[in-house]
């Protein structure tokens, strides 16, 4: 083999992180617009849930109007919300099972084109872990993408009918809003590296077991069982660390993003009770009040959680990245 062939693999500058991610995408496009209208549609059952109790509190009780008619709409948009939740959440897993997919299909076959000596270098463990583990923290973060665009639509619906019902009111459920976006932030910031270095421990963990197994027969033959032992306790224990830190931040920032919002419940409960006790609400209104800031707890919390994910889903594609932008410099003779 001439000098040329046998010239190692380079390493290119890396390309942009969500590039990759990005013209997957593209790619299921079509699909995806169909999972976010049907996120839209489960958004209109969601909140006319709370309006049509209003309406029976203060007609279908308090005025003696059809209660039944009230009770039977508020059954079927609760079977909408219903029906449409798992449309959404099919499509949302199966449009992120097909990138997991293509994204690994890619990786596969570049690894496959590399020149020998890459994997002279390159740990089995390394590429192993970017080809589980880093594409499942994609998966992840795909699945939450229409999940994520219909509680944005759910909750800017919220917050307009909020405040055209009660401005006041409204302004002190989500007085919290701004707060959890600063948590959200300053979340996103701390989550990315610790989540970063817990991936690089698995990637080492897979390194020692593959190698392990592999060798098991070298290993027996020199009695070398402790010291491979020794090295497998010593990855499990810096993935523990690493993961215990990373615990640490979902569990200073996670709780608090979730609490914010019952303090906004707490208010309208305590202002919105005496209005009523005034007679400047009706009851229904209060009720319709508390319902609204309760279903914004969930998609408060799950935009929390779509931010880790997305911080994984960086780090992971940031570690893929580094394997496709390697390129083998065996090259066929020119014609």
């Amino acid at each position: 083999m001439s000098d040329r062939a046998s010239t190692t693999a380079t390493t290119k500058p890396v390309s942009s992180k969500w590039g990759l991610l990005w013209l997957t995408l593209r790619a299921q496009r079509r699909n995806l617009i169909i999972g976010t209208l049907i996120g839209l549609l489960w958004t209109i059952g969601k909140v006319a849930s709370p309006l049509l109790i209003r309406l029976g509190i203060d007609r279908g009780i308090r005025e003696d109007d059809r209660l039944w008619l009230w009770a039977g709409l508020i059954a079927a948009a609760g079977l909408v919300a219903g029906t449409f939740t798992a449309f959404r959440r099919f499509y949302a897993f199966r449009e992120a099972r097909w990138t997991e997919t293509r994204l690994r299909e890619r990786l596969f076959s570049h690894i496959m084109s590399l020149h020998i000596g890459y994997h002279d270098r390159a740990q089995t463990g390394q590429l192993m872990s970017r080809s589980s583990s880093d594409l499942n923290s994609i998966q992840m973060f795909v699945v939450m993408i229409p999940i994520t665009l219909s509680n944005m639509a759910m909750i800017a619906s919220v917050v307009v009918i909020l405040f055209v019902t009660d401005w006041f009111l409204a302004l002190l459920a989500l007085i919290s809003l701004p707060l959890i976006q600063v948590l959200g932030a300053r979340f996103s910031s701390a989550i990315h590296p610790a989540m970063l270095s817990v991936q690089a421990e698995q990637a080492e963990l897979a390194t020692v077991v593959e190698e392990s197994v592999g060798g098991v027969r070298v290993i027996k033959g020199f009695g070398a069982e402790r010291v491979q032992s020794a090295k497998l306790e010593l990855a499990a224990d810096d993935i523990r660390r690493e993961s215990i830190a990373a615990a640490r931040i979902r569990a200073v920032y996670l709780p608090a993003m979730e609490l914010l919002p019952q303090v906004g419940l707490v208010a309208v409960l305590w202002f919105g009770g005496n209005r009523v006790i005034d007679g400047d609400l009706t009851l229904g209104g209060l009720v319709q009040f508390n319902v609204f800031v309760a279903l914004l707890v969930t998609p408060l919390r799950m935009i929390g959680m779509t931010i880790a994910f997305a911080q994984r889903a960086a780090a992971a594609l940031q570690r893929i990245n580094e394997v496709l932008d390697v390129d083998s410099q065996v090259r066929d003779p020119d014609r």
